[in-house]
């Protein structure tokens, strides 16, 4: 081979040795510029009646949104994001003009709520808010007319940014516990983010968990009538959960502190007895109700309403005349079996006024009334549920208010709207403690199914029952 061949077949493999390595150098590059794949945007809906857009995408995309005037409009933009046709317009009616869904470049989408000429948004009443990792919402406020110098006056002013508030995966309120002094939230993950404080337009104490849910059965634990709580209730507002609890007197709230997926609520000092409750020892249970012949008891028993006066009357026309009637007989029954000595102010269907109820007691010299009625309010109020019990003179009176609140309480699970004090004539008029009970609301979503209910009716009265059977021991 001749020395220019040599040279040649050498120049040769050198040349191509170095288009090689310039080709993987721009191989390389090109894969590191190339960019992710866009997010695509999956569907959207506009909501005339409620003046909100929402829309999902098929990967988490972050918007950004802002208000512009001439014409008022909201653009929210999609970034990294495609859309297979270039354009889409919905014609609106009345103060929304058109909704417009369009591609700016093949990595921005824009979704642009046009409002008529003659109306305008306040854009720091926007909400855009994640419902998931892919999903949003945009609910506008309710636009406003706009008279032609508005209009001019808005022309040249600069576009406003909207804040944006992202999903957040919601934490699980699992339970609430009373252990000792504290009361602790678990969850199911780590509570970071809360509040806690006293709310002035209840007088009670406030723990707010925002994103949180309360979790499927939920309930919140029963309360000791002797212990730290008055009252404590967990409920679920908006993407909140709110645990309002109110302490008895002479306990305070102490520090709040957070371990992992539990929250605690330290109580300090101790409750002070209430009225009614000092030197009082448990309860029995229902089916050990104590017989009290030895002491002679004599208890008057008053049905309310009756005849032409059914009393209250709410959901499918359930009656209070129906309910009192049937709780008071076997109210009656059980006293009489334990050794009572029982008076009915009415022992059937029938209309006696105020008066003629008081004078029985009075002159039957009776040692205890015992005033039976159901509750009612508004039909638009069904959410209003729960027992109360009523006296006029304190001591005795509201010893055995209590007393029957109590075990009416510990035998239903129900509500407890708690004991009042108030100037019904029956309780006034009366010679003795007397006491008058509410078993519920005939109006209440969640009382009006058992107070039509034979069995629940007759666990009312074993409560009542025990109640007075329970003050006649303490008291005679």
């Amino acid at each position: 081979m001749t020395v220019g061949v040599i040279l040649s077949v050498k120049v040769d493999l050198l040349f191509s040795r170095v288009l090689s390595s310039l080709a993987g150098g721009l191989v390389g590059a090109l894969l590191v510029l190339l960019p992710a794949e866009a997010a695509k945007l999956q569907s959207w809906q506009f909501d005339r009646s409620q003046k909100q857009l929402s829309f999902v995408t098929d990967q988490p995309v972050q918007p950004k949104v802002q208000f512009l005037t001439n014409p008022a409009r909201l653009v929210i933009e999609l970034p990294d994001t495609s859309l297979e046709r270039r354009r889409i317009r919905q014609n609106e009616t009345g103060a929304i003009d058109e909704i417009q869904i369009r591609r700016e470049d093949d990595n921005l989408a824009q979704i642009i709520i046009e409002l008529d000429n003659d109306y305008s948004i306040d854009p720091a009443q926007v909400v855009v808010r994640g419902t998931s990792r892919t999903g949003w919402i945009v609910q506008l406020p309710e636009p406003q007319p706009q008279r032609r110098s508005q209009r001019r006056a808005s022309r040249n002013q600069p576009a406003v940014t909207v804040a944006v508030m992202p999903y957040v995966e919601a934490t699980t309120l699992e339970a609430v516990e009373l252990s000792g002094s504290q009361v602790i939230l678990r969850s199911d993950r780590p509570l970071t983010r809360y509040r806690s404080g006293w709310d002035q337009a209840t007088a009670s104490y406030q723990i707010t968990l925002p994103a949180t849910r309360l979790a499927s059965g939920f309930s919140p634990p029963r309360l000791d009538p002797r212990g730290s709580l008055l009252s404590l209730k967990a409920s679920q507002q908006g993407d909140s959960v709110v645990l309002s609890l109110m302490p008895a007197p002479g306990v305070q709230v102490g520090a709040l502190a957070a371990n992992g997926s539990m929250l605690a609520l330290n109580l300090t000092g101790r409750a002070q007895p209430r009225l009614g409750q000092i030197n009082r020892s448990p309860l029995p249970p229902l089916d050990q109700l104590p017989n009290v012949a030895s002491q002679r008891i004599k208890v008057a028993i008053d049905p309310g309403h009756g005849g032409r006066d059914p009393g209250a009357v709410g959901i499918g026309g359930l009656r209070e005349t129906d309910i009192v009637l049937a709780v008071s007989l076997k109210l009656a029954e059980i006293l009489q079996q334990q050794g009572v000595e029982v008076v009915l102010t009415r022992r059937d269907e029938r209309e006696i006024d105020l008066e003629p109820r008081v004078s029985m007691a009075n002159r039957a010299d009776v040692d205890l009334f015992i005033s039976v009625h159901a509750n009612a309010i508004s039909m638009s109020r069904p959410d209003v549920n729960g027992i109360e019990t009523y006296y006029y003179a304190a001591g005795a009176a509201r010893t055995l208010a209590d007393i029957i609140q109590e075990s009416l309480l510990d035998a239903t699970g129900s509500k407890s709207r708690g004991v009042k004090q108030a100037r019904f004539y029956v309780l006034h008029r009366t010679q003795m403690p007397a006491a008058l009970v509410e078993l519920g609301f005939v109006t209440g979503a969640e009382d009006a199914p058992l107070l039509a209910d034979s069995a629940y009716r007759e666990l009312l009265a074993k409560g009542v029952a025990r109640g007075v059977l329970h003050y006649i021991t303490e008291n005679f």
